[in-house]
């Protein structure tokens, strides 16, 4: 059988004695397990159970609510809450490259946490996963669903696409048994793109057991240049003839398709498979419906995902972004009214507002219905995105320039952390300069020094590139100089702002208090000797210290951490004030032999 994942029904059956392995367990586990997932396959179905609504915050981000749906397994997907993600963040954006259509999937998804000892174990590993996370998968498509396994593990019957195209699917489904003389509808599933001119479509064709004034069964559609729904349902009520125990097409010979989309006409004549069957009444056509109902058809489409949203997309240089979002287009919903399928049955008056949230709190949705007037709310908190996406960091590098010409010259630093740990960062440096033209002012330069040259440019930075080589999984990274000119001086200072992706709130919660450490904390040096001093602030963006010597016969240091040791013999103690808090201070001992 082809959902072997419920099947065989075989559970545990205990006796004093009976010696219990990891299998046993395992049988115990499956045998619950499959028997809920099998129940709420049958008795519920698939789809949304309650929240998990889509919409856009800004045209590249997406607010998903918390909520929880039951997939085609039986199985729980629960989303714990809601999820504000970037397109750029979410799995499968590359397959939207290029695209103009996207749909937001989800699935189930489990994942092994805790690695422990294996004590004893008669697999050859020696670490095995204590726990077993249940969660949810949601990932981006380009690829439109298999329109005939989604609508008939949903309960259509006779699907057949009869139109396929960039813009505009249209999906008949057919019942597979009617009772004569009694009316019975035939739908038309409708999936558009945001930019498809309003359609327009006639299918005809010959019948023999619809009743007509000539024989044919015409169903035409228009649509409204009001409509705004990208997937909806049209549906045609047709009244079968007063035969009995009759099998027929709904169309025998074959239908014609009229199709216009603005100016663009198709028109094709398609053989439509959809056979039907009519009843003698209604009791032999609830008995073929009973018949009709089984396991296997009851379990069909396994691997359908859950389709949260209809994405229209534009594509730009600057990558992709959303022009508009439909909420569960394919009606995949559970304890809903029957037959609203893709974007409702009628118009909603829907108006929403947005607060602004720290970027440390989570994200929440709330919706208010008025029953007298059916308005429906929503009232969406943002987090900070400026915060809550990136963490920065910025410090000092000095680089030592070589003696001699230094005309075409290249020195490097030595490999040190940027402080934002491991993971992909992006680099800016400047160079510092004294602006002479504005009195010695400190100056720092950002790109290419040659916009400088000139008679009338107002400062003469030099003439040098800096460049970042950047180490991701060790979190650390290397600057270099590339000297055009000379240089006065024999140091040049090189100022980096680092930024990176940031999605722990924990950890930026955590730096939100500010603290200094200093190393080396202890050290030796000789009289008169030198000594570099480095400060790592932690809490603030802000990365500026101020350096002193506590003793005032103790040397020197400079803004750079650079100490001078003094003549005399003796420890001295070295303080780093944080710039953004005089309060927060650190200390370090240097011995003076």
């Amino acid at each position: 059988m082809s959902n072997a994942d419920f099947f065989p029904m075989e559970r545990n059956r205990y006796f004093y004695g009976k010696l219990l392995t990891v299998r046993d367990f395992e049988i115990e586990q499956r045998y619950n397990r499959s028997k809920t997932q099998l129940f709420n396959r049958l008795r519920f179905g698939a789809g949304v159970v309650c929240g998990l609504g889509v919409a856009a915050s800004d045209d590249t981000t997406l607010l998903i609510e918390s909520g929880m749906a039951l997939d085609y397994q039986g199985r729980m997907i629960v989303l714990e809450e809601p999820m504000l993600r970037k397109l750029q963040m979410i799995e499968g954006q590359e397959t939207l490259l290029g695209q103009s259509t996207g749909y937001l999937c989800m699935a189930y998804d489990e994942t092994d946490i805790e690695p422990v000892n294996a004590v004893g174990a008669d697999t050859g590993e020696s670490r095995q996963f204590n726990m077993t996370r249940e969660g949810c998968r949601v990932y981006l498509t380009a690829q439109p669903p298999a329109y005939q396994g989604l609508l008939e593990a949903a309960g259509r019957e006779n699907v057949t696409v009869l139109y396929a195209s960039n813009e505009l699917t249209l999906v008949l489904s057919v019942p597979s048994n009617v009772c004569g003389g009694q009316e019975f509808e035939v739908q038309m599933l409708v999936v558009k793109n945001e930019k498809t001119p309003p359609v327009h479509f006639r299918l005809d064709g010959e019948s023999a057991f619809v009743e007509s004034e000539n024989g044919r069964v015409c169903m035409e559609f228009s649509e409204s240049p009001e409509e705004k729904r990208r997937v909806y349902t049209a549906a045609f009520t047709l009244r079968a003839r007063q035969l009995r125990d009759v099998d027929s097409k709904l169309f025998p010979s074959g239908g014609e398709l009229d199709l216009e989309l603005g100016s663009h006409r198709y028109k094709n004549y398609i053989e439509v498979e959809a056979g039907v069957h009519l009843c003698s009444d209604q009791a032999d056509l609830d008995a073929r419906v009973r018949t009709a109902d089984n396991l296997d058809r009851r379990l069909l489409g396994r691997d359908i995902p859950i389709y949260l949203a209809k994405l229209e997309l534009i594509n730009s240089a600057g990558g992709v972004f959303l022009s508009g979002v439909t909420d569960l287009p394919f009606g995949q919903a559970l304890g809903r009214q029957a037959g609203q399928t893709g974007g409702g049955g009628g118009p909603q008056a829907v108006t929403t507002s947005v607060r602004s949230l720290e970027y440390w709190q989570k994200p929440d949705v709330k919706a208010v219905y008025q029953a007298a007037t059916g308005a429906l709310h929503f009232d969406f908190g943002i987090p900070s995105p400026e915060q809550y996406d990136y963490s920065v960091a910025h410090g000092t590098v000095d680089l030592t320039l070589p003696g001699g010409i230094r005309v075409n010259s290249r020195v490097y630093s030595d490999e040190i952390a940027h402080g934002l740990g491991p993971g992909a960062v992006d680099i800016r440096l400047s160079v510092e300069f004294e602006d002479k033209a504005s009195g010695g002012e400190t100056a720092l330069l950002y790109g290419s020094s040659e916009v400088f040259k000139g008679k009338n440019a107002p400062a003469a930075p030099p003439w040098a590139e800096a460049a970042a080589l950047v180490y991701p999984e060790r979190g650390t990274m290397r600057i270099g100089l590339w000297l055009h000119d000379s240089v006065d001086g024999n140091r040049l200072t090189v100022h980096y702002f680092a930024q990176k992706p940031e999605r722990d709130t924990s950890r930026i919660l955590a730096q939100r208090k500010v603290s200094i450490s200093v190393t080396p904390e202890f050290s030796r040096v000789s009289c008169r000797g030198t000594l570099r001093f480095e400060a790592d602030v932690v809490g603030s963006e802000d990365k500026s210290v101020r350096w002193q010597v506590r003793e005032e016969n103790g040397g020197a240091i400079d803004r750079n951490g650079i100490y001078q040791a003094p003549e005399l013999a003796g420890t001295y103690e070295i303080v780093a004030t944080a710039g953004v808090d005089e309060s927060v201070t650190a200390s370090a001992f240097v011995i003076v032999e």
